[in-house]
């Protein structure tokens, strides 16, 4: 009877160099209300920011070279919000937002100046402080800025009259 003699090739990861995709670490993220709302190709607070207000800047679309300039991959999970016109403070210029809200709580996360989805135009813009990586955790950045705003007005309650219950 026949020896059979059977033989295995083992692999390891170590020795092996990182491939492209293995660099291109996914990154989730949450609405301060804990609804998740972003995939990411990388992190976040590593995109450049807009001088205007702070805001992360995505490239959506690639550019005029798209091997110096390539679009960056992501999900946004949010529902379109109402169109709006702004104008910034000191300038003449007009911008069309289309903001992109939590699906859970509805607060502005992102917009973009392309009508939806999310994506069309050749940038989308995450408002400073409206997610977290971190589930459940307020980011350091979501109040920043608060302190410069003027007080609110609080309007007290009008106490009872004698003889009502309050």
């Amino acid at each position: 009877m026949p020896k059979i003699v059977s033989r295995a090739v083992t692999s390891s990861s170590e020795q092996a160099g990182m491939t492209q995709s293995a660099r291109a670490v996914l990154r989730s993220y949450y609405c301060l209300c804990g609804d998740f709302v972003l995939v990411l190709q990388g992190k976040l607070d590593r995109l450049p920011k807009r001088k205007s207000d702070g805001a992360f800047i995505i490239r959506s679309q690639p550019g005029s070279d798209p091997s110096k300039q390539p679009a960056r991959k992501f999900k946004l999970n949010a529902t379109a919000g109402t169109r709006c016109l702004l104008k910034r403070k000191g300038t003449q210029d007009l911008e069309i937002r289309q903001p992109f809200c939590c699906s859970r709580c509805n607060t502005t996360i992102a917009y973009q100046t392309a009508p939806p989805p999310a994506g069309e135009g050749p940038f989308l813009y995450i408002l400073k402080g409206a997610m977290t990586e971190l589930q459940g955790r307020v980011p350091p950045d979501a109040f920043e800025g608060e302190e410069s705003l003027p007080p609110a007005d609080i309007v007290e309650p009008p106490a009872p009259a004698l003889g009502q219950k309050a």
